[in-house]
């Protein structure tokens, strides 16, 4: 059922989106996803108010942008409006020239009684889905605008009541890409001060090694105790008797 609804909305939209080319469809609803690139996230729905059966005027759009989308993680979709809040509502009367459908130079010059619906949200997590209610009886032409690569051609999905749009994700926010940066280069500066205090350590203690291996080279030899000149052998003035008794008789054998 899923399948040949979706491939039914897919036919639809093959068949619709020509008419564009032609003129301005007011029945399907714009939306606008557009990625920013401290990571929040910009959803813009306009409704023609002249053209639309459903949506006459402000208070209608208010009305039907309350249940429109849902947003889908890891777990069960959340309404749009419990993770952004309501939407802003304003008028507006040029078509959007971004949108990804081939407009006629006169459409975008004429003026129109559009109604937009818009939210403005930073998703967590990045990676989402957006889906329509079972029961929505509108019809929505999604496209996405990435705010960093402005020179690709926006990605766009026809949905129809219970579709969910392709995996849509986010850019990080930068308030994250901030405190990584900050641990990043905290940890490096931690390393190199651990490598800058181990070489102070290592040569300190290779220059007291030093140090002391040329204090033990140029110290004077000392002398016995028992008074015995440790160069010639005799015996000094305060020489033990004993050393001055062997002295003397190695002395007289001589």
């Amino acid at each position: 059922m899923i399948r040949a609804r979706r491939w039914l909305a897919a036919t639809w939209g093959a068949l619709v989106l020509p008419l564009f080319v032609c003129a301005h469809d007011g029945e399907a609803l714009m939306a606008r996803l557009t990625l920013r690139a401290d990571g929040s996230c910009a959803l813009q729905v306009t409704a023609d108010l002249e053209a639309n059966l459903r949506i006459k005027d402000e208070a209608e759009l208010a009305r039907a942008a309350a249940g429109l989308f849902a947003v889908s993680t890891e777990g069960d979709p959340r309404p749009l409006g419990s993770l952004a809040g309501p939407p802003a509502i304003s008028a507006a009367t040029k078509l959007d020239p971004d949108a990804p459908i081939p407009t006629p130079a006169e459409e975008l010059t004429k003026t129109f009684r559009l109604g937009r619906a818009e939210w403005r949200w930073t998703p967590a997590p990045r990676n989402f889905v957006l889906r329509l209610p079972p029961d929505c009886p509108h019809t929505v032409l999604l496209w996405l605008v990435d705010e960093t690569k402005p020179e690709l051609k926006p990605r766009w999905v026809m949905m129809i009541a219970g579709d969910e749009s392709p995996l849509i994700q986010a850019h990080e926010p930068s308030a994250m890409t901030g405190r990584r940066m900050l641990l990043v280069c905290g940890g490096a500066m931690l390393v190199l001060a651990l490598f800058v205090a181990l070489g102070f350590s290592l040569l300190s203690r290779r220059r007291r090694r030093t140090a002391k291996a040329v204090t033990a080279s140029t110290k004077p030899a000392r002398a016995s105790k028992c008074g015995l000149c440790p160069l010639s052998g005799r015996v000094t003035i305060s020489a033990c008797g004993k050393c001055a008794r062997m002295a003397a008789w190695s002395s007289s054998r001589i």
